[in-house]
Parts: structure tokens; sequence; C-alpha cells
């Protein structure tokens, strides 16, 4: 009997020691971050982290636990055979799951969670991402823990295991405590269950990651999958109205940029571009020296902020004008975005030619079923370029897709949306000319990789000026996100989503013209209608960035969070623990509201659109 309660601690014991040591790797790892916490502080992500760690532990332990019952009422080596199978499975789909995560958190910023999954649809386009070197060494990372951990777990229980004996008492003392262990799991005797949010105990967002458990995240996080089953209500609805009536622009006189209302238009949306790497935005000067040069022949809108942080979400932004909520993406829900109002849509009914150019796969996120939605007439991917162009580990660098777009619009074209999304400044940042930005490190990839797509914007715009179609074309060039880098902006910091908006062309009646006004990315839509003369109902969340009574201010969406600003105040809240972050300029309370309430109309729309 004392052998079989000694096996069920020991196994359960295994477990939390094997998420303790992981904790440490993930602080070490991230030995840059965690020497800015103090010594309390990183004890408390022990501390905090103790009941997700058990409560995995008690997870994986729940099972083991009942066959160690059960068998004590005979004698055999099935219970040998069932601990050597099922551990060997357990750890390496932990240790798998613990490795992704120290890899990608300082990819993505947040613990590992359901988003992989969404991007699942296509693995080759999901490991684009990384290098061949960070694949193979990853996987010689799984296997080298898999290994050494099975093998510390074999060395502990397989003589346990085999003097295991037949013995009827033991099973009234296990029944009860395998019964105990779905109390473990649960977190307890309370009304509500274990979450995430038992983590947190600290306003520096790096101290509650570091003592979430990655496998219990991740597991939480896929039976949490259903973004709609975490309500953002805060107040009723008449509440809602009137604190957001406030920040409603009307609809006075709009300020007129176009020489007629009806101009070819090429919106260009370009992977990660940050207002850091742009002079006329407060970046550093060298980076992208083409788009500075342009932007003395268009207008600058120098104070956008990108809805959030994933290109999907940065597609809905732009063409539909839509936010995401926190760590969501409205291409997961087809109901929602059939529901939605569309830039090409609302042009295909001006009698507009729509066409998209990737040089990706389309297959990825959804983005084909919801440019289908969207109106596009055609669409242009990497299985339309020949083999000799797939140069990328995405697909066709940027200037192959920019080519391809010249190519099929000939001299005579005429009202046209032709829609370009880049790709090469996406991670791994691989170029196809000379390195310009020197240095290994990936600040300094990903600065050379924009510097490369802007020479390619460059020579795109110079062709351009040479067609007949220039002078009635209108160039918009916007980020589809921002980007941590260069710098390491953590994902709640706006400079994170601070990227610029460029309108250039022959259809403009301004030049050298830089609009300050804060805005969204999701306001594209409402003011390229407004100029254009279209109604843009259907547009609910996006507003012209022109009118003479506007109000200016953002909001941004982060897994955990969301971001709310005007010019002069940021309110950062954390959607986990439902409270206010300190670290920033403290907000009145009405300012705190309408954030609240801005969230909880997005919430509302979303939910009413996805029935």
């Amino acid at each position: 009997m004392k052998k079989r309660i000694s096996v069920f601690l020991l196994y359960l014991v295994y477990w939390y020691l094997l998420f303790v040591v992981a904790r440490i790797a993930f602080l070490l790892y991230y030995f840059e971050k965690s020497s800015q916490l103090s010594a309390s502080e990183i004890v408390n992500t022990f501390i905090y982290g103790f009941k997700l760690d058990i409560a995995i532990g008690a997870y994986i332990a729940i099972l083991p636990a009942f066959v160690l019952t059960v068998t004590a009422l005979f004698q055999g080596r099935f219970i040998k055979y069932f601990y050597i199978a099922y551990s060997a499975i357990v750890i390496l789909v932990c240790s798998t799951i613990i490795i992704g995560d120290l890899y990608m958190y300082g990819h993505w910023g947040f613990r590992i969670d359901a988003t992989p999954l969404f991007y699942m649809t296509n693995p080759k386009a999901m490991i684009a991402s990384v290098s061949t070197f960070t694949v193979i060494t990853s996987l010689m990372a799984v296997l080298l823990m898999s290994g050494l951990l099975y093998y510390i777990y074999f060395k502990i229980f397989a003589k346990k295991l085999d003097s295991l004996q037949k013995s009827n008492k033991a099973v009234y003392v296990l029944l009860p405590v395998t019964l105990l262990l779905a109390i473990v799991l649960r977190g307890g005797f309370g009304i509500g269950s274990l979450s995430t949010s038992s983590a947190y105990f600290s306003q520096k967002q790096f101290a509650n990651h570091s003592a979430i458990n990655p496998i219990w995240n991740l597991g939480f996080s896929i039976s949490e999958s259903n973004d709609l089953q975490h309500k953002y209500l805060y107040y009723n609805e008449e509440e809602v109205t009137k604190l957001l009536a406030p920040i409603k622009s009307g609809n006075e006189t709009t300020l007129n940029l176009l020489r007629n209302n009806r101009p070819n238009i090429i919106l260009i949306i370009a992977e990660s571009l940050t207002a850091k790497a742009l002079v006329a935005t407060g970046g550093r000067p060298g980076i992208m020296p083409e788009l500075n040069k342009l932007i003395k022949e268009g207008v600058l809108f120098d104070h956008i902020y990108a809805a959030s942080d994933r290109t999907d979400k940065g597609l809905a932004a732009v063409l539909a004008g839509y936010p995401s909520l926190p760590g969501s993406s409205p291409l997961k829900y087809q109901k929602l975005t059939e529901k939605l109002a569309f830039i090409p849509q609302k042009l295909k009914t001006a009698g507009y030619k729509n066409e998209f150019y990737y040089g990706g796969t389309l297959q990825f996120a959804n983005y084909f079923a919801f440019l289908v939605q969207a109106g596009y007439d055609k669409m242009v991917s990497d299985k339309d370029f020949p083999p000799a162009d797939l140069k990328s580990k995405w697909g066709a660098f940027d200037h192959v897709v920019l080519n391809r777009c010249l190519e099929d619009t000939p001299d005579n074209d005429t009202k046209f949306f032709k829609t370009v999304l880049t790709l090469t400044s996406h991670e791994p940042f691989d170029t196809p000319v000379v390195t310009v930005i020197k240095g290994n490190d990936d600040d300094s990839k990903y600065l050379n990789s924009l510097h490369y797509t802007d020479a390619s914007i460059g020579d795109f715009i110079k062709e351009a000026k040479t067609r007949k179609w220039w002078d009635n074309t209108l160039i918009i060039i916007i980020a589809d996100h921002g980007s941590m880098r260069p710098g390491n902006s953590e994902m709640w910091e706006k400079s994170k989503y601070h990227i610029p908006m460029i309108w250039l062309g022959g259809a403009l009646n301004v030049h050298d013209t830089v609009i300050s006004n804060m805005a969204s990315q999701t306001d594209l839509a409402a003011t390229l209608m407004s100029q254009l003369q279209i109604n843009s109902d259907g547009f609910k969340f996006s507003k012209n960035i022109l009118t003479s009574d506007y109000i200016p201010y953002s909001f941004f969406t982060y897994t955990g969070g969301f971001g709310f600003q005007k010019p002069d105040k940021l309110l950062i809240y954390n959607t986990v623990t439902d409270m206010y972050s300190k670290s920033v300029q403290k907000a009145d309370s009405i300012f705190e509201k309408e954030g609240k309430a801005y969230l909880q109309s997005v919430y509302m729309d979303f939910y009413s659109k996805n029935k």
C-alpha cells in the first residue's frame, strides 16, 4: 500500500517540479526582462504560479492515479506498461509546448494559447516565420528535453512500478485522494473554477506572464476558444450610448484631398510598417529613405495607430474598418465577416474593378474567404507566380508582387481598386538583396527588410509615374500592424501600434501636407469613402479623420487587454484581471468608462453579427 501511495505522490511532485524548472528556464531565457524584476517579484512568480502548476500536474496525474487505484485489486504488469506509455506521450507533448512557448514569447509577447491553432490550416505558412535553423534547433531541443525528462522519470519510477503488489487496502486511500485531484485541478471549492488570472499579481506584465503555466494556458485557451464566451459587459445599453456620444464626430465640412471623386486607387498594406522606422514619424534615419522623400509629394497621417497585432486583424481593420476583440480575430467568424461593410464592396457598387495581390498563400487564417466576401474580383497569390519567383519562405518577394501589379495595369486601365499586401518584412526577414542594415540580431534583420520593402515601393512609384493612369490615381500606403521592433516595445505599449499612413499620386490636389489628428487604422474606410463621396454606412467603428469637427482618439487590442487613447491620455486595461494598468498616466473616471464602453460596443456588435 505504501508503495502505491508513494508512486501517487511522487508522480504529482514530478510534474510540479518540472513546471518549476520550466519557469526558471523562462526567466533565464528572458534574463533582460527578468533582471528588471525585484527578488520578491521573482519569488511571487512561483507563489502565484503554484495553483496553475499543481492544477495542470493534477490534470496529468488523475488518469494514472485512477489506473493505480484500480490495479491495486489485482496482480499484473499492466500498471508499469501504462505508466511508461502514458508518461512518454505526455512528456513529449509538454516538452513541445514548453519549448514552443519559450521561443514564441519573444515574438508574440504573450504565453502560448489557442492563437496558433487558427493559423494551422496552412502549416507551411506557419513555419515561414522561422528560419530552418530555428526549426531544427527547436526540434532538437524538444527531443533533448523529452529524453532527459524520460530518463529522470524512468530512474525514479521503474523499480517502484515493478515492486507494486496487489493491495485491497490501498484502494481505500487512493480512491479519495484521486477524487481530491479533481478539486485540485479545478482550483479549490469556490464557485468559480481556476483561470489564468490567478497568476496575475503585478503591474509588470512580464512578472504576470512568468507566473503563467504554458500548458495550463494553452489548455484553458482552447477550452475558451470561442471569444464570445468572454463577455465584455460593463454598463447597460443606455449608459454605453451616453458614454460614447461625446467621442462621435459629426458630418461637418471635410478637407478635400482629391482633384475628383473617382480616382483609380492602389492600396499598399505593408507588413509590420512601424512609425519607429520612418523619420517623419519620429523614427530612425536611414531605414526608409524612399518613403521619407515621397512624403513631400503627398499627405502624411502621422498619428495613426494599428487596431491590433496580426495581419488577419489588420485586414479587417483596413478593408472593413472593423476592430478586434482582445486576442481575437474577426476572420475566425464567417457569420460576422459576411455581414461587414467593405471598401472594395462599396467601390464595386461604384463601378470599380477590385484586385488583390499577395506573394504568399491565401489559404491561411481564412484570408481567401474574407477577401471573397470583401468583394475582390481577382486575387493573385503564390500559386499564380512561377516557381522561380517563389524564393522567399513566405512566397514571392515584395518587388515581384509589386511588379506583377504593374504588369496587370496597362496604360489604358481605369477605375480600378488594387490592393497589394507585402510580406518580406515578416519574420524571418529574408531579403533578395545585399544587406544594408548590418547586424545579425532580429532588430537589424527587421530594419533591413523594411529598407528593402521601402526600395521596392519606391521603384513601384517611379514606374507608376510613367503610366497614363498616374494623373488620376491615388496610392495609399498603410501598415497591416505595427511592430515591437526596433527596441522591443511591449505588447501593451502604444509605440508598438504607431504606424504611418501616406497618400500619394496624381489624383491629390495637396502636397507636402501632414495631418496630425490621432486616429485608428479602422478610420481609413470612412475617410476614403468621404473623399469619394460614397456613403460610409456600415463602417460603424470608422470615423472620417478629415472632418472639421473630428474628435481624436484610437483604440487597439492585444491578447489580454486593450489600449484607449486621446492626445493627452492613455489607458491600458487588462481584461484578464479587469484592472487598469497603473504604469500609464492616470485617467479620469469618465475616460476610463469611455474605454470600457468602447470595448463593450465592439463586443456587442461582434456578438450580434455572429448570430
